[in-house]
């Protein structure tokens, strides 16, 4: 059997680009995000909002790896946390770096996304693709990814510059709506549809 040509397969370029958006937007935001709160919440308060991000990612993490099957579909799930981390987003920007309460909430809420948006795709290649195509997919996705967020840092701190602390939050959640946009367009019915869902 020969070897699917994952370059010109839809599921696999829609995972690719999902994964590597929404690790963009979640890198750029988390290389900035203590520096974009001291100022409010001071530094001790801005250690503390990052360390409430971290038990957050925890808990999202396990509230998945405990509720969801083999059945579910987890391209709903990876949207599901991206939704939570554009909500997040969307809270940071109503706190207009002033209100202590709505910048913590909006850390969180963006936390709850943040493990499963590296945990959950390898999971999508390995339920939508078999065997080697599994392995090569996973590899390249990673590869990818990663090669990409490496610059998310340095694009978030000019935009810092160029505009205003608050960008970065709008630019967070324009970029992660997109990674939801490229996770529902592929897979297929005869891919994602598994008859489950997160609840299931």
């Amino acid at each position: 059997v020969g070897r699917l040509n994952l370059f010109q397969d839809r599921a696999f370029l829609s995972l690719c680009i999902g994964m590597t958006l929404a690790l963009f937007a979640q890198t750029g935001l988390v290389a900035h995000l203590v520096s974009v709160l001291a100022p409010v919440l001071g530094r001790q308060g801005a250690g503390l909002a990052a360390g409430a991000l971290g038990v957050a990612a925890i808990v999202g993490r396990l509230a998945v790896g405990s509720r969801a099957t083999g059945a579910s579909n987890w391209r709903a799930i990876a949207c599901y946390s991206l939704a939570a981390q554009a909500l997040g987003c969307g809270v940071l920007v109503l706190a207009h770096g002033s209100n202590p309460t709505l910048m913590v909430l909006g850390v969180v809420l963006f936390g709850f996304g943040v493990g499963n948006a590296i945990s959950v795709p390898p999971v999508i290649a390995n339920l939508e693709f078999s065997g080697a195509d599994a392995a090569r997919a996973v590899a390249l996705i990673v590869a990818i990814s990663q090669g990409a967020y490496a610059t998310a840092p340095a694009v978030f701190g000019l935009f810092r510059q160029v505009f205003s602390d608050q960008i970065i939050f709008l630019t967070a959640v324009v970029v992660q709506l997109s990674a939801v946009v490229a996770y529902l367009s592929g897979g297929g019915e005869e891919r994602c549809n598994r008859g489950g869902d997160i609840l299931s």
